[in-house]
């Protein structure tokens, strides 16, 4: 059952905050989602609730039956490990297009989201909410550049998916480094506008992270 929460949300915070409690299983895989709890929990409206859930829904994080109800995706590990196959040479092909196509306007979002993420508080992991959004956001900002709409669907989907095994790993301060200096040269790539680059480092990111959730079981 959700507590009751008597501070108004926005839509976009409640947004990440549910999605945050779904990738680390705070509500675990098969968990009933009702609408009047969470709009209780968030105070927010109906309508938006719906617009999150479709969101939500759209990146395989719950499944919805018309008159049955909402509840937490399954998570299932095979299944993880099946979209890495798929999701790693569409990382290359999203690296390549938005060397090429991303705006100066989405560089700077792009390093701006790697400053907040390099800082203190993330690096120490005393933030993990806010390093698990910026990581996301830092992928979005590169997926939203290949002005391919399918190929962003996809990898949005894929990611949202992956993400969901992250408090399953135990990252030391010598991992969350290694992931922030993969950004930085995935950051430094897409500012020289080699894509070639650019891929091959996407392809090297992502591969170390699902390296390590291979010793899962």
């Amino acid at each position: 059952m959700v507590k009751e929460n008597k501070k108004s949300s926005s839509k976009t915070e409640a947004y990440e905050n549910l999605r945050y409690r779904i990738i680390t299983q705070e509500l675990p895989p098969g968990e009933l989602l009702t609408e009047k709890d969470l709009m209780a929990h968030y105070q927010i409206g109906r309508t938006p609730l719906r617009e999150i859930f479709t969101e939500l829904q759209r990146q395989g994080l719950i499944r919805r039956v018309a008159r049955a109800g909402t509840w937490v995706a399954p998570l299932d590990l095979k299944f993880v490990k099946q979209i890495a196959e798929v999701r790693i040479p569409l990382e290359k092909l999203a690296g390549e297009l938005a060397a090429e196509r991303m705006s100066a306007e989405q560089l700077e979002l792009l390093g701006r989201n790697l400053e907040k993420a390099e800082s203190d508080q993330c690096l120490q992991g005393a933030d993990l909410q806010e390093l698990i959004r910026l990581e996301s956001r830092f992928h979005h900002i590169i997926y939203a550049a290949t002005s391919n709409n399918k190929l962003e669907e996809l990898l949005l989907e894929f990611q949202a998916i992956s993400s969901r095994l992250w408090h399953s790993i135990f990252f030391t301060e010598e991992h969350l480094k290694k992931m922030l200096n993969d950004q930085r040269e995935i950051l430094d790539a897409l500012i020289d506008r080699d894509g070639e680059r650019c891929g091959k480092l996407l392809v090297k990111h992502t591969q170390a992270y699902f390296g390590r959730i291979n010793g899962l079981k």
